[in-house]
């Protein structure tokens, strides 16, 4: 081959191979993106397993059924967890959840409507289940769990943190669902949640968590 013929093999050559780099790069990204998604995917799936709320006294719910408006009616659970529902009457609420109370109170009102209505229950008020929020947040103690609770909302309620919180290293026990005689303790960074704007690093609580804020002495400590 001649000096001329190399030299044009090589100008065409390499913006081919720029173009075959800039490919590598883009499948390379694009792998990256795609695992990124999986990841978050994966932790949507872990928070859908949830346990539903399970209603107790104190409670209420909100009945819903559509194309009856006259249904429609706000229900609290007594003491003894047994609601007035109208028109079915005395229902056994208390330690059930809302997905089972809906198929209850559809059942019992097909005798007093000509067509089987679609019902949604809805708690509105969570007082028989609490969080524990403790360590160093202004007012540490019990608080009623509400639905989507986070971790950042509990220790809101709480009062905030304190100026000696090491906020970073936030930890929630919580009942372990396969081992009830143990316990799962799940780190939460929130001073990227509050400070960073990394809302995914929140996680949603269950009833009967404890959220422990530690001082940044016994974080310190703990590192070591």
């Amino acid at each position: 081959m001649s000096t001329k013929g190399k030299t044009r093999f090589f100008a065409l050559g390499r913006p081919a191979l720029l173009l075959g780099c800039l490919l590598l790069a883009v499948v390379t990204c694009s792998g990256y993106v795609l695992a990124a998604a999986g990841e978050a995917r994966e932790k949507e799936q872990a928070e859908d397993k949830i346990p539903e709320y399970t209603l107790g006294p104190g409670d209420t719910f909100r009945v819903r059924a559509w194309g009856y408006n006259e249904l429609e009616q706000e229900v609290f659970i007594p003491p003894n967890g047994v609601a007035m529902v109208f028109p079915v009457g005395k229902i056994e609420a208390a330690g059930l959840t809302a997905s089972k109370l809906d198929e209850i109170i559809t059942e019992k009102l097909k005798k007093y409507v000509k067509e089987e209505p679609e019902i949604i229950i809805i708690p509105t008020t969570y007082v028989h289940s609490q969080v524990y929020v403790l360590g160093q947040v202004s007012n540490p103690g019990l608080y009623p769990f509400r639905g989507k609770m986070t971790v950042l909302e509990a220790v809101t309620r709480a009062g905030g943190h304190t100026t000696r919180a090491a906020i970073q290293q936030v930890r929630v026990t919580r009942p372990d669902t396969d081992n009830p005689n143990a316990s799962k303790i799940v780190n939460v960074d929130l001073d990227s949640v509050i400070h960073k704007g990394k809302a995914a690093n929140d996680i949603k609580l269950r009833p009967g968590d404890i959220i422990y804020v530690p001082d940044t002495f016994s974080a310190a400590q703990g590192q070591n």
